[in-house]
C-alpha cells in the first residue's frame, strides 16, 4: 500500500511539475508578445509623428516656396446664393481646349 501511495505522489508531482513548466513557458511567450507589441506601438507612434510633422503649416509653406508657389495677388469672393436657386452656366473668358476623359 505504501509503495502505491509513493507512486501516486511521484506521479502527481511529475504532473504538477509538467503543468508548472507549461504555464511558465506560456508566461514567457506572453511577455515576449507584450514586448513586441510595445515595440511596434512605439515604432508606429514615431512614424505618425514624422508624418504629422510633414503636414505642419511651416513644412507646407517651405515646400510651396520650393515649388515657386506664391501668395495670390488678388482673391475673388464668390457670392453666396440659395441652394434652391438654379445657377446659370459659367462664362469663361479665354479658350480652353477640350480633352476627352479617355485621353487624359
Amino acid at each position: 500500500m505504501q509503495r502505491k501511495s509513493v507512486i501516486v505522489v511521484a506521479f502527481a508531482l511529475a504532473v504538477s511539475l509538467a503543468g508548472s513548466m507549461l504555464v511558465a513557458e506560456r508566461q514567457i511567450q506572453l511577455h515576449q508578445l507584450q514586448s513586441q507589441l510595445l515595440q511596434d506601438q512605439s515604432t508606429y507612434a514615431v512614424r505618425v509623428g514624422t508624418l504629422t510633422n510633414l503636414s505642419a503649416p511651416s513644412q507646407i509653406a517651405t515646400q510651396a516656396g520650393a515649388l515657386h508657389l506664391v501668395d495670390p495677388v488678388s482673391v475673388t469672393q464668390v457670392p453666396s446664393t440659395s441652394l434652391d436657386a438654379i445657377l446659370p452656366l459659367p462664362k469663361f473668358s479665354g479658350y480652353a481646349p477640350v480633352t476627352s476623359r479617355t485621353n487624359r
